[in-house]
């Protein structure tokens, strides 16, 4: 999507979702780029692999799959990710000031785009995915060097096909379970097992 576009959807949405609740509104955005076909990123989350090496990863939800990304070496511990987990048209669709202009050109990443750099892995398409399962939990077997927990959600993916993706959601970057649950119920157009 870009700017012209969004500005569309400003002036389509500048009415019709005054006094709505924010995932009514994120839902409207998401409708209205699925009736154009556009795919856009609505949420990103920080992910690790849960295998022994922790690749850390970018998990990028976005209207029709997730695109799963391999973060760079600088971007693994300087990652600022998202204002609160959403892309930056749906937080500029909740925030009061609508306006594109704060938008840096570097965060809009389209998927198409993603798609095509060599950080991404691999995406899983909604309609392929029978089982997304969301737990909540700490790992206390894992410590940093101060002696504390590290404090992570995971995520199991189950596909049609029986393939299996499971990742490990570090507290500290995407904020916690129950925020996390809430938003990817707004995105996901399949049903969140959780546990």
């Amino acid at each position: 999507m870009n700017a012209s576009q969004f500005q569309e959807f400003l002036t389509y949405a500048n009415k019709r979702l005054a006094g709505r609740s924010d995932s009514e509104k994120v839902a409207a955005f998401m409708a209205w780029c699925r009736d154009r076909g556009i795919e856009e990123v609505i949420a990103r989350l920080s992910a690790e692999d849960k295998k022994w090496w922790k690749q850390s990863l970018f998990l990028d939800f976005t209207t029709t799959r997730i695109i799963v990304s391999k973060k760079s070496y600088a971007r693994k511990f300087l990652d600022t990710g998202f204002v609160a987990g959403m892309a930056p048209f749906p937080y500029i669709v909740l925030s009061k000031d609508l306006k594109t202009s704060n938008i840096r050109k570097q965060s809009l990443l389209r998927p198409e785009e993603m798609l095509k750099s060599n950080s991404a892995n691999y995406y899983m398409l909604y309609s392929e995915i029978s089982n997304f399962f969301l737990r909540k939990g700490v790992e206390t077997t894992i410590t940093n060097m101060l002696g504390t927990a590290i404090k992570s959600n995971f995520v199991t993916i189950r596909t049609i096909n029986n393939k299996v993706f499971s990742f490990r959601l570090p507290v500290s970057k995407n904020g916690p379970f129950e925020k996390i649950h809430y938003w990817l119920s707004v995105v996901l157009p399949i049903r969140i097992s959780t546990g």
